[in-house]
């Protein structure tokens, strides 16, 4: 797991055949706006060069709760755990969303890494067709799905007819599952 393309050179030295989780809110935190599709092209591009032929799995933005974002949703929630998180947070401001994807199929034209992107906190299948179409759209060519909330996990075999893959966010899964709070 990666949570920057800094990483990447000491990730493949220490002998990295991939990525299975780079998180892509290195770009965002600390802004007070989103960045640019080139700002993020040129971050993805340079994380893609280092694993050619190697697949590298991206997850797009996951903010919202516990990762505020003035640009993406600043409004007060009383829950905001259940709340605008994940892919709710990004279909809410959906240019956010298309401009990441923009500039991760971009990087993935660029480079010869094997390119797999996902969303996270997918609740139902329409969430996944949602962004697997949109995905697809904007040139990504495998988008899948994390499995964090219960309602995907129980739907898992229907969101994989939709998602080219899932994989199973254990931190967030087990919280909902167990209505407990896992910062405690």
């Amino acid at each position: 797991n990666l949570g920057s393309a800094d990483g990447a050179a000491e990730a493949v030295r220490l002998g990295a055949e991939g990525v299975g989780l780079f998180r892509t809110e290195f770009l965002f935190l600390d802004a007070d706006r989103a960045p640019s599709v080139t700002e993020q092209q040129e971050q993805y591009t340079r994380l893609l060069q280092a694993f050619p032929g190697k697949k590298v799995v991206v997850r797009v933005l996951d903010a919202g709760a516990d990762k505020p974002l003035a640009f993406l949703n600043d409004a007060d929630e009383q829950n905001p755990a259940l709340g605008l998180r994940g892919i709710r947070a990004l279909r809410h401001s959906e240019p956010i969303l298309r401009e990441q994807l923009t500039a991760l199929a971009a990087a993935d034209a660029a480079t010869d890494a094997e390119l797999w992107v996902m969303a996270p906190m997918i609740a139902t299948v329409e969430e996944t067709r949602y962004f697997t179409a949109l995905a697809t759209e904007l040139g990504i060519r495998t988008a899948g799905v994390m499995i964090e909330v219960p309602s995907a996990a129980l739907t898992a075999e229907q969101v994989l007819e939709v998602a080219a893959f899932a994989s199973i966010g254990t931190n967030d899964l087990t919280q909902y599952t167990m209505a407990a709070d896992r910062l405690l």
